[in-house]
C-alpha cells in the first residue's frame, strides 16, 4: 500500500509540470483521475506524455456543457486534490475556479500552476516553457556556442514547477490534518525557473575582470566546460578540481606535467597564459587510456568520471543496464499505443510504503464508465458528459 493510498486527485493539467508532478504522487499511491476534454488532451502527441501521464485513470468531460459540469462537480465532491494549469481566468469562465470549488468542498486542496504567478505583469500572456525561459533570464545565463541568449534544451521552468506542485500539495494535505480545511495552493512555471536560478545566479562585487572571464556564462565557455577532457580513443572525462577533495597528487603531476602551477595560481594567470597551458594539459590527456586514467585519478583522491552516452547510462534499447533495473530506476511498461517501452522508474523510494507504476498512460476516456458509472450515471448520460467524442 502506497504512502498516499486513499488520496484522490483530479488532474486537469497539461504540458510538463502538472502531469509529471502529479505522476510523482500517483506512484506513491494516490488515486489520480485525468480529466480530459472531448477527444483527449491535445498535448498527447508529445512523446513525454507516455511517461508523465501513466499511473492514472482517464475520463473525458465536456466542461462547457451542463451535464459535463455537473458530473465534474460530483467528482470534486469526492476528491482531496484538484490540479489545474490553465491561464488565469479560464477556470472562472468554466465555473470551476478555486473559490467556488473550495466553497463546495472545504477540504479540497486546489492547486494552480499557470505560466506566471498571480498578479505578475505577464500573467495574462501565454505561459509556455520557452517563453518563460526568456522572461526569467534563464536563456541569457545559459552557456552556449556563441554570445547572447541560448535556448535551453532542458525545460527548466517546467521541471522546477514539477517539484513545486507535489511539494505544495503535500504541505497543504499535512496542514489539513491540523485545520480540517483545504486551501488554494499556487505556484507557476516562472517560480519553477527561479527555483533553480536562486542556486546558480550570483553577482560578485568588486571582482577583477579575470574572474568574470573565468566564470562567464556564455561564449567563450565558462570554467566547468573547461574541465571536460578528451582521452585516447576519442573518449572523454570530466575532472572536478573544485570538488573540495584533497588530492595526494595533482592532476598535472598524474598527467606528467610536473612544471604546472597549482590550481589557485592557475586561476590567477592572465587569460592567454591559462589558455596556453590548457592546450598542453589537453594534449597530455589524449595520451592516456580513459579507464586507467580514471582509476589513477580516483586512487589519488580526485573527483572524476567518464563522460558516457545515454545509451551507455541506460543500456541499449530494450536492454536496460542491470544496475538500474536492480535500483528500480528503469522499468518496462506496456503502452497501449507504443507497445513495449523502457521508462524511468519511481524516483522516490519509501521502504515502509513503497510506491510503484500503476499502469501506462490511459487512452482518452478509458475509464469513463468505471468512474462515472460508480456515481450512478447511465451509459447514455456518460456519453453526454464526455461530449461528442468518447
Amino acid at each position: 500500500m502506497g504512502a498516499l493510498n486513499g488520496v484522490k486527485i483530479l488532474d486537469l493539467s497539461w504540458g510538463i509540470a502538472g502531469p509529471l508532478g502529479v505522476m510523482l504522487l500517483a506512484e506513491q499511491g494516490a488515486d489520480v483521475i485525468k480529466v480530459e476534454p472531448p477527444g483527449g488532451d491535445p498535448f498527447r502527441a508529445y512523446s513525454g506524455y507516455a511517461v508523465w501521464n501513466r499511473s492514472r485513470r482517464s475520463v473525458t468531460v465536456d466542461l462547457k456543457s451542463e451535464a459535463g459540469l455537473e458530473a465534474f462537480l460530483h467528482l470534486v465532491d469526492e476528491s482531496d486534490v484538484l490540479v489545474e494549469t490553465f491561464r488565469p481566468g479560464v477556470t472562472s469562465r468554466l465555473g470551476i475556479g478555486a473559490e467556488p470549488m473550495l466553497a463546495r468542498n472545504p477540504r479540497l486542496v486546489y492547486t494552480s500552476c499557470p505560466g506566471y504567478p498571480e498578479g505578475h505583469r505577464h500573467a495574462p500572456r501565454p505561459g509556455y516553457d520557452a517563453l518563460i525561459q526568456a522572461s526569467s533570464g534563464q536563456q541569457w545565463e545559459q552557456p552556449g556556442w556563441r554570445l547572447g541568449p541560448i535556448f535551453l534544451a532542458m525545460p527548466m521552468p517546467s521541471m522546477g514547477a514539477a517539484f513545486l506542485i507535489p511539494s505544495g500539495i503535500l504541505a497543504a494535505l499535512i496542514a489539513r490534518e491540523r485545520t480540517g480545511r483545504g486551501q488554494h495552493v499556487r505556484t507557476s512555471l516562472f517560480q519553477g525557473a527561479l527555483l533553480y536560478s536562486t542556486q546558480i545566479w550570483q553577482q560578485v562585487e568588486k571582482a577583477p575582470a579575470a574572474f568574470h572571464d573565468l566564470m562567464g556564462k556564455s561564449y567563450p565557455p565558462g570554467v566547468h566546460q573547461q574541465f571536460l577532457f578528451e582521452c585516447a580513443n576519442e573518449e572523454w572525462v570530466h575532472t572536478s578540481v573544485m570538488s573540495g577533495l584533497t588530492p595526494t597528487r595533482s592532476q598535472d603531476a598524474l598527467l606528467g606535467l610536473d612544471d604546472a602551477p597549482d590550481p589557485f595560481a592557475f586561476m590567477a594567470l592572465p587569460p592567454e597564459e591559462r589558455e596556453a597551458f590548457t592546450q598542453r594539459r589537453r594534449a597530455a590527456y589524449k595520451t592516456h587510456d580513459r579507464a586507467e586514467l580514471v582509476a589513477n585519478f580516483q586512487a589519488h583522491n580526485h573527483a572524476i568520471e567518464a563522460v558516457i552516452t545515454m545509451e551507455e547510462a541506460l543500456g541499449s534499447t530494450g536492454h536496460p543496464h542491470p544496475q538500474l533495473v536492480a535500483n528500480g530506476m528503469v522499468a518496462t511498461v506496456e503502452d497501449p499505443e507504443l507497445g513495449t517501452t523502457t521508462q524511468i522508474g519511481v524516483p522516490i523510494n519509501l521502504h515502509g510504503t513503497p510506491g510503484g507504476i500503476k499502469g501506462p498512460q490511459p487512452m482518452p476516456g478509458q475509464h469513463n464508465t468505471e468512474v462515472f458509472g460508480a456515481l450512478g450515471y447511465s451509459d447514455t448520460e456518460i456519453h453526454t458528459i464526455a461530449g461528442a467524442v468518447v
